[in-house]
């Protein structure tokens, strides 16, 4: 088992993703509440090998699925070299792409987005620009709603 996720120990990265789901969950913005987790995949580029592959939240064994979608997402985020990101993948500026799957479709990208953000993978800018295009309207109020967890430490190499 990998102890790092670019430079971010797993169990704190694991941390901050379950904080991150618990408070999407309670948007009122949030237009499926009875989604309450999903599968969340990151891909080291370099190896194009998975670092970590683990249920955020809850799921049912009904969301399987997710987990299949996931594992493919992650791997055509790494495939594609002329987007910075499609939909909840991310792969810009770092050595990792990720994925997550079982929210709405913009619902797991504002997760994920805000996840690299609290790492200082991506910036404010990057994740708006990313924003503006998808025409994600919650990423904002969930980026409000994590505005905290941005006052932590933050381990990088």
């Amino acid at each position: 088992m990998l102890e790092r996720i670019a430079g971010v120990p797993r169990n704190q990265f694991l941390k901050v993703a379950e904080e991150v789901m618990a408070r999407f969950i309670l948007l009122p913005e949030n237009p499926k509440p009875e989604r309450i987790g999903g599968y969340i995949a990151v891909l080291e580029k370099v190896d194009n090998r998975i670092l970590l592959l683990a249920e955020i939240g809850s799921c049912p064994s009904d969301m399987l699925e997710s987990l299949n979608i996931v594992q493919k997402e992650v791997r055509m985020y790494d495939r594609s070299i002329t987007a910075p990101y499609d939909s909840s993948g991310i792969k810009k500026g770092r050595e990792i792409v990720g994925a997550f799957s079982g929210l709405v479709e913009h619902g797991n990208e504002a997760f994920m987005l805000v996840i690299w953000m609290i790492f200082r993978w991506i910036t404010l800018e990057d994740a708006r620009e990313i924003v503006s295009i998808s025409k994600n309207e919650l990423f904002n109020p969930l980026l409000n709603a994590c505005t905290d967890l941005f006052d932590r430490e933050v381990y990088v190499r």
